[in-house]
């Protein structure tokens, strides 16, 4: 059973506003790893896969004003002007 905003025990103000503020950023890594990972997904459709061969995902971080964000995205190798392979990620 659920208690009435008046049986819970009292926390301050100070306690909500940090509360609301790591909810808050943790929604915003959320949705950022949601959007960088479907932008890697449409760039993935859209490469010339004749000079680039999808080597799998690879885990990476970012920093953002709400906190590091953990996502993964995808390497491809392709060949330099001199013909050695190099392995690259595709930039937003």
């Amino acid at each position: 059973m659920m208690k009435t905003i008046v049986e819970e025990k009292p926390i301050s103000f100070k306690t909500l506003e940090q509360k609301i503020f790591s909810y808050v950023c943790e929604l915003g890594r959320e949705i950022t790893r949601i959007m960088l990972e479907g932008y890697d997904a449409e760039l993935a459709e859209e490469r010339d896969k004749t000079l680039y061969r999808d080597k799998g995902r690879r885990n990476t971080t970012i920093k953002t004003v709400y906190g590091e964000v953990a996502y993964s995205r995808k390497v491809y190798q392709t060949k330099l002007p001199d013909g050695k392979n190099a392995y690259v990620k595709v930039l937003y």
